[in-house]
This record gives C-alpha cells, structure tokens and sequence, in this order.
C-alpha cells in the first residue's frame, strides 16, 4: 500500500510539472558527443606529448662538466614543467568526459588514466616522428609572449653568460673569428671564438649557444659552440622587435644592420 502512495505521487508530480521523458536519440547523441570530446583532448594531450619530447631531446646531461653543474641540476633546471602539468590536466579531463558518458562508471580510474596516457604516448611519438613537435614549438615561441619565461625553461638556463652561458641567435658571422649575437632579452653580443674552434655549429639566423667567459658588458670569450634547436622563432620576434623599421620576415632574416646596440 505504502508504494503504491509512493507511486502515485511521483506520478503527479510528473503531470503536475509536466516533466516529459528524454528521448533515447538524445542520451545517443550525447554519448557521441561525449567520447568526440575526448578524443579530440587525447589528440591535444598527443601533441603536447610530442612537443615535450622534442625539448626533452634537446637536453644534453653529458655537457653537466663543461659547464660545472651536476647532470641533476641541469636537469632539474631544463625540465618542460609547464609541458608535464598541461598534459597531466588534459588526461584528467578525458577522465571526466569517459565517465559522463553511458558506461563510462564502469571504467575505474586508473584504466582511464593508463589508457590515456598510453594513447598520448604512443601518439606522440607518432606526431614527433613528422615533425609536428618541433614545429608546434616553433610556432609557439614566435606567437607566446611568455614561451621562454614558462614553455621553456632551457631558454633561460642557457642564457647566463656570468656562469659562462651564452644562448642567442646568430646575426653576423665574421673574418676574424666573431660573431655578432643577439640574446634572448635582445642584447647584442660580441662574441670571439678561438682560431681552432670549430664553426660547423655557427650559422647566420640560427640559434647557438656559446661556452666560455664573459669579459665585458656585451662581449663574451668562446670556448665551445654548441648548437641550440628549441624557440627559433622566438628570436626572430625579438628581431623585430629590436630592429629600427620591423619588416615582415615570413622566409628569414637580415643581417646585422640597422640594429639598436
């Protein structure tokens, strides 16, 4: 007796509130919705995999003695956190959207965060292989005003020339063994390299990262060069940015002429 009392009154509460039942195309459509959503974040947290592997490639612990830091601290120091954290986010998000799904409260958490990390694994390495890594990070560091001081934490690690650092793009090589270099905060340098020092890494436009000795306010003494492929597009902006009449430069760069020192 006391459930059909129970019964009756959800039933007018129902007419009372005319509350009309949910189609089963409606729950189908959301289902869909649903795993697109989390497939398209999957395939974000994929390429910021693969940016997080191209500049994990680009640290070198074997160079801990030429620069008198121990291989931990140069990787405590170069690690992409902002890469690490922004994926971590991601994959939590594809937890979220799995379980709103129709059976997604069958998946328990720790398949869902393996299964996406994998996922992302497997198709960053994919997406690294193409290319797309080093060139999102291209794009990144020309577009983000902030992509040295957060994407990039090399940057700033490279770019300490009283501890015998000096990371910047290459604007005029010449004869006698210099280098006109602009850093990251659009200093120019003068940089002199030894007559035996090997120049192979030493290309106009291209970054290069300098060991050795600073000897004045923006003159620095080259032991070793060391190439340097991460944020080159970032100095193009600083290049702009420091250039008397900022033309558009879409295939390259002037030499060094017209610059404010």
């Amino acid at each position: 007796m006391e459930t059909k009392k129970i019964g009756q009154k959800v039933i007018n509460i129902i007419k009372n509130k005319k509350i009309k039942p949910i189609s089963r195309w409606q729950f189908v459509l959301k289902d869909i919705f649903m795993w697109t959503l989390g497939a398209l974040v999957l395939v974000f947290s994929a390429l910021s995999f693969s940016v997080m592997l191209f500049l994990l490639n680009n640290i070198d612990l074997s160079l801990s003695p030429d620069i008198n830091v121990s291989a931990w601290r140069l990787l405590f120091n170069t690690l992409p956190y902002f890469w690490i954290f922004f994926i971590g986010i991601l994959i939590f998000i594809i937890y979220l959207q799995v379980r709103r799904t129709k059976k997604g409260y069958r998946y328990p958490l720790w398949l869902i965060v393996i299964t996406s990390i994998l996922g992302s694994t497997f198709l960053g390495l994919g997406f690294a292989a193409a290319g797309l890594g080093e060139k999102l990070d291209e794009i990144l560091s020309y577009q983000v005003p902030f992509y040295q001081e957060v994407m990039n934490p090399q940057m700033g690690f490279w770019s300490s020339p009283r501890n015998g650092r000096l990371l910047g793009l290459v604007i005029e090589v010449g004869e006698s063994y210099d280098v006109t270099l602009l850093d990251k905060n659009g200093k120019l340098w003068e940089v002199y390299l030894e007559p035996t020092q090997n120049k192979v890494f030493i290309e106009e436009n291209n970054p290069a990262r300098f060991l050795g000795k600073q000897v004045s306010e923006n003159e620095f003494i080259a032991e070793k060069v060391l190439p340097f492929s991460p944020g080159k597009r970032m100095f193009q902006r600083m290049q702009q940015k420091n250039m008397k009449i900022p033309p558009s430069f879409e295939n390259g760069m002037p030499s060094g002429r017209g610059w404010h020192r």
